[in-house]
């Protein structure tokens, strides 16, 4: 709803045709649903920020960063990188502290990232490397950084 309460109309311009779509799900939810969208963008763009970090720190250690945001159909790695023969797999994670950073990365989503790095080997056989590991990046609101190695192995 708009300030004066009236329902928001959209408009669809179909083969020269318009038509006005109301839009009943912002109309429904209220000031609630766009307090927790505007939230979600704030830590969209505070994960996008904490990405960016993590692959200036890679850089400045020497590694190649190969891919930013690699999505698949079975799921995104935020980094992969590369040093000497090593191919890193790296999740970036954003909390309020280090602790909730630490304990957010559960076992579904452990699992995600091991099927996402199996498409991307296989959509990139030309990465030569002699080992692989996924390391973990974790950021807290002070701007406190993290870093761990090695922190999955497939069961």
């Amino acid at each position: 709803m708009d300030k004066s309460g009236n329902m928001i109309d959209k408009m669809l311009t179909q083969n020269g045709l318009v038509y006005k779509i109301p839009n009943k799900v912002a109309a429904k939810q209220g000031p609630a649903f766009l307090q927790k969208q505007r939230s979600g963008s704030v830590a969209y763009t505070q994960g996008v920020a904490a990405e960016q970090q993590a692959c200036h720190w890679l850089e400045q250690d020497g590694w190649t960063v190969l891919l930013r945001r690699a999505r698949t159909h079975r799921g995104e790695i935020d980094i992969v990188a590369s040093k000497a023969a090593v191919l890193c797999f790296v999740e970036v994670k954003k909390r309020r502290s280090i602790e909730e950073a630490l304990v957010s990365l559960q076992p579904a989503q452990q699992r995600r990232l091991f099927r996402a790095a199996e498409c991307l080997l296989q959509k990139h056989p030309y990465w030569q490397y002699e080992e692989m590991r996924f390391d973990l990046f974790v950021f807290d609101n002070a701007g406190k950084m993290e870093r761990l190695e090695d922190i999955l192995r497939q069961m």
